[in-house]
């Protein structure tokens, strides 16, 4: 009889240890935020191209002040050249994953520009896409230097030291990048002129 005894108290003690063990894993204390981690942490939405950054206050008032009224303003870290100029060309500072870049409507056009990670402006760019509405001494020069070029693409680039214009020009198999002060005087050209290829600078403050 104890013997029976002893068997039927240590059954229902090894079933009451297996319910207090189920039951500790389930409950959730109060501030524990592993148990949840997986709900509060946002999908992953690969279509989403909307790239967020914090971009010091400096910086932002920097810009704010010199755009006044940009729209639709996305700022995004540094990851390669915009591609319709030509850094080289521009003769802009390299630039890394620290820096800035911010894309935004201004005027009625569609803007870049650049910050290092000091908040220091490095450039603006802009697309000129009625070429019509060049400065006067820009289309002087394409006149008297570049006579029978038809202009592919133009971009107003301003920096610490100028306001210019990169133009491609092309004619027949001749292709050539152009950069051109606002008064029209040709500060770097590049490419190829009668299979030879052109790489020009000129010293100009």
């Amino acid at each position: 009889m104890k013997l029976k005894n002893w068997i039927f108290f240590a059954g229902a003690a090894i079933i009451i240890s297996s319910c207090g063990d189920n039951s500790s894993t389930t409950e959730t204390k109060p501030g524990d935020t592993t148990a949840n981690a997986s709900i509060n942490t946002p999908s992953d939405n690969t279509s989403n191209k909307t790239t967020t950054v914090e971009v010091p206050a400096t910086t932002k008032t920097t810009f704010e002040t010199k755009y006044p009224g940009a729209s639709e303003v996305t700022w995004t870290n540094y990851s390669e050249p915009y591609t319709t100029i030509d850094w080289e060309l521009a003769g802009w500072p390299a630039l890394d994953a620290n820096d800035y870049v911010v894309a935004y409507d201004w005027n009625g056009a569609d803007y870049y520009t650049w910050y290092d990670q000091d908040g220091n402006w490095i450039g603006t760019t802009s697309v000129v896409a009625d070429h019509s509405t060049l400065p006067a001494g820009v289309n002087n020069t394409l006149k008297s230097k570049f006579n029978g070029y038809t202009v592919v693409s133009a971009d107003k680039e301003n920096d610490n030291n100028r306001e210019a214009y990169e133009l491609e020009l092309e004619k027949g198999s001749d292709k050539l990048k152009v950069l051109v002060a606002a008064d029209g005087t040709v500060i770097k050209k590049k490419g190829s002129v009668d299979g030879e290829k052109v790489k020009e600078k000129n010293d100009v403050k």
